[in-house]
This record gives structure tokens, C-alpha cells and sequence, in this order.
């Protein structure tokens, strides 16, 4: 038995929320997952591209500017 199984045998609806939008999307069938659609895919892609998503770090003392 799988994770997206009731004991019956049968699929639960598993549903994600979009990291992008915050709407709910279906996990099963959903080729865009764990985003709702292409567009919000392709906007996730887009700010990973301009270099926006950032760790932060922490500035040591002796670092070297």
C-alpha cells in the first residue's frame, strides 16, 4: 500500500498548495506539481534565473571584504 492509498485500495485526493500562487492543486495527474500550472512553474523558474532566491549567510570578523 502506498502513501496516496486508503486502506480500501483506492487514491485519496492529495492536494498541494502552489509555492508560487497559494491556490490548492491536485498531486496525482498533475505535471506541474508542486506548482498548479506552466505558468506558475515558469515564473518560479524566472525568479531562480534573476538570482532573487538568496541563503543568507553570516558575516564573520575575519572575512576579508
Amino acid at each position: 500500500m502506498s502513501a496516496g492509498e486508503d486502506v480500501g485500495g483506492t487514491l485519496r485526493k492529495q492536494e498541494v498548495t502552489c509555492p508560487t500562487c497559494q491556490q490548492r492543486a491536485a498531486w496525482h495527474g498533475n505535471s506541474h506539481r508542486p506548482f498548479c500550472s506552466l505558468t506558475c512553474r515558469l515564473i518560479d523558474l524566472g525568479v531562480w534565473l534573476d538570482e532573487r532566491y538568496r541563503i543568507p549567510e553570516e558575516k564573520r570578523e575575519d572575512d576579508v571584504p
